[in-house]
Formats: structure tokens, sequence, C-alpha cells
């Protein structure tokens, strides 16, 4: 390299003055990458890739916990249902021969066979027709008004039909 700088200078394609300039770079620059200078900018360097990879490595474990606790807020919700409806599930009787009309989720109507007994207890408010979380035989249950009130703070999806406010007998 100086030799071509004085090459250069030989012939006349750049002055004395900016053959220093050149040098006085130079040492500057080699000054500036001494050893210590040199590891700090690796070491800042992988600092910096241990800082991203520290914090993507945060991001990914808070959407994590974030799908982990929506899991677990969902079967609590799934089993408190169950456990509302099983406990609350108006007595089984035989099929009576009124239709009793309802939508379902998917706003399908459909109809179960009640008694003219339930059929007054719909109409009044003092039963309320629910859709059970697992069951797929007899997948609308019957159960109390205090029960529909519970499922309809939870869910009110499963709720299919509720008259909300019972006449006084």
């Amino acid at each position: 390299m100086q030799s071509l700088r004085n090459q250069l200078l030989r012939a006349g394609v750049i002055t004395k003055e900016q053959n220093q300039q050149v040098e006085q770079e130079a040492r500057r620059e080699r000054k500036k990458h001494k050893k210590g200078h040199t590891e700090d900018a690796v070491q800042a360097q992988q600092r910096q890739t241990y800082e991203t990879r520290l914090e993507a490595q945060r991001a990914a474990d808070r959407h994590r916990s974030a799908a982990q606790r929506a899991e677990l807020e969902a079967r609590e919700k799934h089993l408190q249902l169950q456990h509302i409806i099983d406990y609350w599930q108006a007595s089984a009787e035989p099929a009576g021969t009124r239709r009793w009309y309802f939508t379902t989720r998917s706003n399908i109507i459909t109809y179960l066979y009640v008694s003219e007994p339930t059929a007054a207890q719909l109409s009044r408010g003092a039963l309320a027709i629910v859709e059970h979380p697992e069951e797929r035989e007899m997948p609308y249950i019957l159960i109390d008004h205090e029960a529909a009130a519970l499922i309809a703070r939870i869910d009110a999806q499963y709720v299919r039909f509720y008259n909300e406010e019972p006449a006084d007998d």
C-alpha cells in the first residue's frame, strides 16, 4: 500500500498533503481498532444478539402462557356448566305430547316433546332449556330458573330457551 502511494506521489497524481492526510487517517483507524476496542465491539454485538434472542423467548413464553391460561379458563367454564346442569337438571319425566320450540346455536328451530305441566313451567319461566356441553344423545336439558341465570352469566350460548322473568304464582 505504501509503495502504491509513493508511486502516485512520484507520478504527481496526488500531492504530498493528500498523502499525509491518508496516512493520518490510516493511523487513526489502526488506533481505533486496537485489541480492546475490537473486543468491546464483538462483546456489544454478542450482547445485542443475546438480548434479541432473550426478548423473542420472552414473547414466546408470554404467548404460550396466554394460550395455557385461555385453555384453563375454557376447561374451568366447561366444568362449571356441567356441574350446574347436572345438579339443577329437572327430574326426567316421560315425554309429553306438546312440542316446545326453541332455536339452536346455528339458528335452527327445533323442539322438545314436553308435558302440559312442563310447558306451563317453561312459559312461566320456572324452567329453562339449556344445551349440555358434552351430551350428544340428549343435548338439550330442562333446568330450573336459577340455574339458567347462573349458566347465562357463565356463557349465554348454552341457554337455548329462558324466560328471564318468571311469573309469580
